[in-house]
């Protein structure tokens, strides 16, 4: 009898506890502001297929303040959106920070950011859950990023040079000086409505308000520019091969324990079997 609830409860562990930290990797940051008027809110998303308990998981920053913990028992299911909106983020305005989520502690998922966005725009993924990290003028808290339309980039002019006037012993040219045009790149602005992809729920809140990113022209004035778009720095590439590490770990650790439970079956038949045996010469 002892045996049987041992076997039942090692299987329970193996097909309810393992696979929610198995497919834990499926929950990321999906965009945040760190310059709002109010409170600083960071957004998370599950691009999975499978309902995760994130709860007394933490949100932080780097640099050593006091973590947010996600209150216990919150569950986020597949394809949502979960707010959390908290004066306890302690995100860098205007320098350099990152942002991180920790299921205790591990790492989850994070980015670092070497700049503010400026004041009530936000950084997140131009494709929920996967995309790249852009700025978001009107931030789309609690909705799709997927539906953003890009914003035109002013070009910028060049200021005019002062023409020396000739001295006396200068000889003029035949040839007027040549002018050049400063190059213009727009990109233009493409509008569309955003749709929310999930019904509200508890701290989170739906936006319907179309979102705009920078997008800077390949070119001004003939001179490559910088990329808007915030790049992840050296910290977030780390961060990334921490993820897949632990995933990894994760995946090795559910093999070792099937294995495990295959072993412990089998040594609970050869005791059984050996168990009957005995009992069945001392009946003879």
């Amino acid at each position: 009898m002892k045996i049987s609830v041992i076997f039942i409860y090692f299987f329970l562990f193996l097909f309810i506890f393992l696979p929610q930290k198995v497919l834990a990797g499926d929950v990321v940051i999906n965009e945040f502001l760190v310059d709002p008027d109010s409170s600083q809110w960071v957004e998370l998303y599950n691009k999975g297929t499978t309902p995760i308990d994130i709860g007394s998981w933490f949100i932080d920053d780097n640099g050593g303040s006091q973590k947010f913990t996600i209150p216990s028992g919150t569950l986020i299911n597949p394809s949502e959106y979960k707010i959390f909106e908290s004066g306890f983020f302690n995100l860098n305005r205007t320098t350099a920070d990152t942002v991180q989520l920790l299921n205790g502690t591990s790492l989850e998922d994070s980015y670092s950011y070497t700049t503010g966005p400026g004041s009530n725009k936000s950084y997140g993924r131009d494709i929920d859950g996967v995309g790249e990290w852009a700025i978001f003028n009107n931030p789309t808290k609690g909705s799709t990023n997927n539906l953003s339309a890009p914003m035109s980039v002013p070009t910028s002019t060049s200021a005019p040079t002062p023409t020396p006037l000739p001295s006396p012993t200068s000889i003029p040219t035949s040839k007027p000086p040549s002018t050049k045009s400063s190059a213009k790149t727009v990109v233009s602005p493409t509008s569309t409505q955003k749709i929310p992809l999930s019904s509200p729920s508890q701290g989170k809140i739906l936006s319907t308000t179309a979102s705009t990113k920078v997008n800077i022209p390949t070119s001004v004035l003939g001179q490559s520019t910088k990329s808007a778009t915030a790049t992840p720095s050296a910290g977030a590439t780390n961060s990334n091969k921490e993820v897949k590490i632990l995933e990894s770990n994760q995946n090795n650790i559910f093999k070792i324990l099937i294995g495990v439970g295959s072993i412990f079956i089998l040594a609970c038949g050869i005791l059984l079997f050996r168990y009957f045996k005995n009992k069945k010469i001392g009946n003879e």
